[in-house]
C-alpha cells in the first residue's frame, strides 16, 4: 500500500532552454513491519537474561544471576521498571499503531541501550583483570555471548519502532490535527 506526498515541485524551467519537466511525487511506502521487528527485538532482549552473560572459573552466570553475583541487587527494580516500560510501549505500539507511543518505545530502547553499553563497559573492566571495577567474579571470568544478543535485541526495537513512527496513523490519538501525514 503506498500513499503519495501531497506536495508535488512545480517544473523547473532549465538554462538550457530545454522544455520544463514536471517531476512525479515520492511514494512513501506504509509498512506495517516496524512495530513486529520491535516486538520480536524485545523478545530476543529479554530472552538473552537467560542466556551466559560471564563465563569462566567453571562457572557460567546467566543475566538474571548476575547482579546477585557482583552484589548490584539494588539496580534490578530499575532493570525491571525499565523492561516493563519498554514492553507496554512495545505492545501499545503493535496494536494501536499510533506515532507516539513508536516514538516513546525507540527513545526508551535507546536509552537502555546506552544503559546497557555501559554496564557492559563496567563488566568488561571486571572480569580478566587483576584490579577488576566490581568485585564478585573468578579472575579467570570472561564475557559471554549473552549481552551481545541483548544489543542486538534493543537494536531491532530501535529501527522498528522507528519504522512504526514512519508509517504510523496518527501521531495522537482522537485528534483530527494530530492525523502524522495526509494520505491519498
Amino acid at each position: 500500500m503506498a500513499a503519495h506526498a501531497t506536495h508535488a515541485p512545480e517544473p523547473v524551467a532549465s538554462t538550457d532552454g530545454t522544455p520544463a519537466r514536471r517531476k512525479k511525487a515520492i511514494p512513501i511506502i506504509q509498512s506495517r513491519i516496524g512495530a513486529p521487528v520491535a516486538f520480536v527485538g524485545l523478545a530476543i532482549a529479554l530472552l538473552s537474561l537467560y542466556l551466559p552473560w560471564v563465563t569462566g572459573g567453571g562457572q557460567s552466570l546467566s543475566g538474571l544471576v548476575l547482579p546477585e553475583v557482583l552484589g548490584l541487587r539494588e539496580i534490578t527494580p530499575v532493570n525491571f521498571l525499565g523492561l516493563v516500560a519498554l514492553s507496554f510501549l512495545t505492545v501499545v505500539t503493535l496494536v494501536a499503531r499510533l506515532g507516539i507511543f513508536a516514538i516513546l518505545n525507540a527513545v526508551t530502547a535507546g536509552l537502555v541501550l546506552i544503559a546497557h553499553l555501559a554496564f557492559m563497559w563496567v563488566l568488561y573492566g571486571s572480569t580478566g583483570t587483576a584490579d577488576p571495577i566490581l568485585s564478585g567474579l573468578s579472575a579467570e571470568a570472561s564475557v559471554a555471548y549473552g549481552p551481545y544478543v541483548a544489543i542486538v535485541g534493543f537494536v531491532l526495537v530501535i529501527v522498528g519502532s522507528a519504522a512504526a513512527a514512519v508509517s504510523a496513523e496518527y501521531l495522537l490519538p482522537d485528534r483530527a490535527e494530530a492525523r502524522h501525514r495526509d494520505r491519498d
